[in-house]
């Protein structure tokens, strides 16, 4: 049996759907490559995955989430604004990344905080990705704030990412990859969110009820609640 370091975190691609809002596909493509037309070589993966297959699964770790997450919040900005980042500006983007940061996992680093910008300049330079020329145009008005607003969902101990918010709308729901085998917790006691809502379920609603079993107060119940109704269990591939 291969023993994994509970750092590093274990999550399922269904999982990393539910945590990133990123579609299988996109999740798959990132960190396994692309298939190609017959007669043409595969495209290999963008991201520097964690973990081997299990089983012949793919299975992410903490950083992968991470980066996974990162690259469907600059893929989404450029939908919204008509165009598709295609894998060669994202690849591009990513060797990039590990160049000037000299890590394997770039999209989690503190430091695309600060280089960013020549990043993703860089890229759009070597690739001539409309997609990458309009997020870094406009003075990078639009890259700064996607990176500004996702670093600002997790902590950083020593420059490496600890803890994860995946949702700012609930600020108390957190992941560490070292609590609840990763699994996302309600931070003032640690209980799995899955846990508060089963036993708000099972209450009937009682969400004074709850709280004094576990030891929180009303707003720790309600958060784990509705962000499991609309993270954990309701963000589906269609909504992704």
């Amino acid at each position: 049996m291969i023993m994994i370091p509970a750092a590093l975190g274990i999550y399922s691609v269904a999982d990393a759907v539910q945590l990133t809002g990123a579609h299988p596909r996109q999740i798959h493509g990132w960190l396994q490559g692309y298939s190609q037309r017959k007669g043409f070589e595969p495209a290999p993966p963008i991201l520097h995955r964690q973990h081997d297959l299990r089983d012949g699964e793919l299975a992410l770790g903490f950083l992968d989430l991470l980066e996974v997450a990162f690259l469907h919040r600059i893929s989404a900005a450029a939908k919204q604004r008509g165009h598709r980042l295609g894998w060669k500006g994202l690849r591009a983007a990513a060797d990039t990344a590990r160049r000037i940061l000299g890590t394997e996992h770039p999209f989690a680093a503190k430091r695309i905080h600060t280089d960013g910008r020549a990043i993703f300049l860089e890229a759009q330079q070597a690739t001539g990705d409309p997609a990458l020329y309009d997020i870094t145009s406009d003075n990078f008005a639009i890259l700064d704030v996607l990176i500004d607003s996702f670093i600002a969902t997790i902590e950083y101990e020593d420059d490496q990412p600890q803890r994860w918010t995946p949702d700012q709308r609930f600020p108390r729901i957190l992941v560490d990859p070292r609590r609840a085998f990763g699994r996302p917790i309600e931070i003032e006691t640690g209980a799995p969110v899955e846990a508060l809502f089963d036993a708000w379920k099972a209450e009937g609603g009682n969400v004074e009820k709850v709280a004094a079993w576990y030891g929180t107060d009303r707003e720790g119940v309600d958060q784990a609640v509705h962000f499991y109704f609309d993270i954990g269990r309701g963000r589906s591939v269609a909504a992704a």
